[in-house]
């Protein structure tokens, strides 16, 4: 039998009495492995309490792609979890040295968890302690991956705008030799300003109407053969290179007759050459503007989705963060999901943790997208009801299981195992969001599936809402 002072030493035992760590050193089986061999594997069902009592073990496990190792030594204990919960171990337990351990069979810890006083708080502590941490562990996990996934996202929608901006800067600097070269031959040529004056009004005229319509290919070829021909009829030199630029802006040959026939070909040409340059410079600054707004665009966004700067509560604005949150989340929805949406804009701002709202969205519409394989469409609406908010995430995928539904919002309950291509998932992102929605907000969250597709639906109470329920009713509502 096992000295049961070394039974004592174990956290879950200590403080059970003597008689009952005679009772448990009775039913205990002593074992011993040598560094390397593997104790447990990730995934395996508990049917024992593993107690080490000399040496070190390392836990390993996969979650996301990624491996995380912790070790552990004696005295310790594992499995309780897992054998209350009947749920698999979360990881594999390898020797790092020789070790000595101990086997509780599962009846055996069952019986004394519902005889034994002390044993069974000693459970619930363990249980709390490591949900606890768990949870934290997960949250933080899961915000720095989705961070991770943003910031490779938003790398990704950021490089287009930004290299159309390095593009543009890069081809200012070097056209702006030509301007400067322009101006001069107006000078030369002893333009008159009046015919300058009248070149720009027909720019300005042109360029009022310019937004109105997305150019025809065809028209604009037919323009820019146009203006080719008269403009080196009229001794322009080089038209082919000016003629796209007057044609982007809707300028005929008859708008510049007038001009033509007021100056010598030489002046045209100059007149011409740098009212054209002007012209294409501005278009170029035009789209680095775009290119800038968008970047803009996105940081802010990004800083809205995040709340930085902000205090962790404020009066929101729901359907700026969901519209935060599906901007951020671009990358992922480009190439083949759409989003429709149903907002009721009367909807009033509410008090509430925006960033966590946020990332309870998130997971919704990443679970939407894995579910339909990046194909298919996502429905957002929402609505007032009463006292609360009304927010629907749908998406047309081939729905859930009616056995799983009835689970998605339990902690460690995962359809995501180790040999899936999202790897194996600890089960808590649904059951998170329902902290979230729930605990913290003092809202639901429920679901709703068929061969049709899924819907998400999350209430939240309006300013002064959150004192007329207690919660408990609405836990029996998860399914819809």
């Amino acid at each position: 039998m096992i000295e049961l002072e070394k039974l004592g030493r174990i956290r879950v035992f200590a403080d059970l009495p003597r008689d009952r760590l005679e009772w448990l050193s009775g039913r205990v089986s002593e074992y011993s492995i040598e560094a390397g061999d593997v104790l447990l594997h990730e995934g395996d069902m508990a049917t024992s309490l593993t107690i080490l009592f000399e040496g070190e073990l390392t836990g390993t496990r996969r979650d996301d792609g990624q491996q995380y190792v912790e070790r552990f030594s004696a005295p310790e204990a594992f499995g309780t979890p897992c054998m209350l919960a009947s749920i698999p171990y979360p990881m594999t337990l390898t020797a790092t040295t020789d070790c000595r351990l101990a086997s509780l069979p599962e009846a055996a810890f069952r019986e004394l968890f519902v005889s034994c006083g002390p044993f069974s708080q000693a459970v619930a502590r363990v249980m709390t302690d490591w949900l606890t941490a768990l949870e934290t562990e997960s949250l933080n996990r899961s915000r720095l991956a989705a961070l991770g996934k943003l910031a490779a996202g938003l790398a990704h929608e950021m490089n287009n705008p930004a290299a159309a901006l390095t593009r543009a800067l890069d081809y200012m600097r070097r056209e702006l030799v030509g301007l400067e070269a322009s101006a001069l031959a107006l000078g030369l040529q002893a333009v008159p300003g009046e015919a300058l004056d009248k070149l720009r009004a027909v720019v300005a005229s042109k360029a009022s109407g310019r937004e109105t319509e997305a150019a025809d290919p065809i028209r604009q070829s037919e323009r820019e053969a146009q203006l080719v021909d008269w403009l080196a009829v009229h001794g322009v030199m080089k038209p082919w290179l000016v003629a796209p630029v007057f044609a982007a802006c809707d300028i005929a040959p008859d708008d510049l007759r007038p001009i033509a026939d007021d100056l010598t070909p030489e002046q045209f040409n100059a007149a011409i050459g740098w009212i054209a340059r002007l012209l294409d410079l501005r278009s170029v600054m035009d789209d680095a503007m775009q290119g800038a707004n968008r970047i803009s665009d996105i940081v802010a966004a990004m800083k809205s989705y995040s709340f930085m700067d902000r205090g962790p509560q404020q009066e929101i604005d729901l359907h700026e963060g969901i519209d935060d949150t599906l901007t951020v989340m671009t990358h992922e929805m480009k190439h083949g999901i759409t989003v429709t949406r149903d907002y009721d804009r009367g909807l009033p701002r509410i008090q509430a943790f925006g960033s966590e709202l946020n990332q309870v969205w998130t997971r919704i519409i990443e679970n939407a997208i894995e579910a339909m394989n990046g194909q298919g469409n996502i429905a957002i609406r929402t609505r007032c009801d009463g006292d609360y908010a009304v927010i629907e995430i749908a998406d047309n995928g081939p729905g859930i299981p009616p056995d799983t539904v009835t689970h998605l919002f339990e902690p460690f309950f995962t359809t995501k195992h180790a040999d899936s291509a999202q790897g194996q998932s600890l089960g808590l992102g649904l059951h998170l969001a329902y902290r979230i929605v729930v605990n913290r907000h003092g809202g639901t969250i429920g679901v709703r599936s068929d061969a049709a597709g899924t819907v998400f639906r999350v209430t939240l109470p309006l300013v002064g809402a959150r004192s007329k329920g207690d919660g408990s009713e609405r836990r029996d509502a998860l399914v819809l």
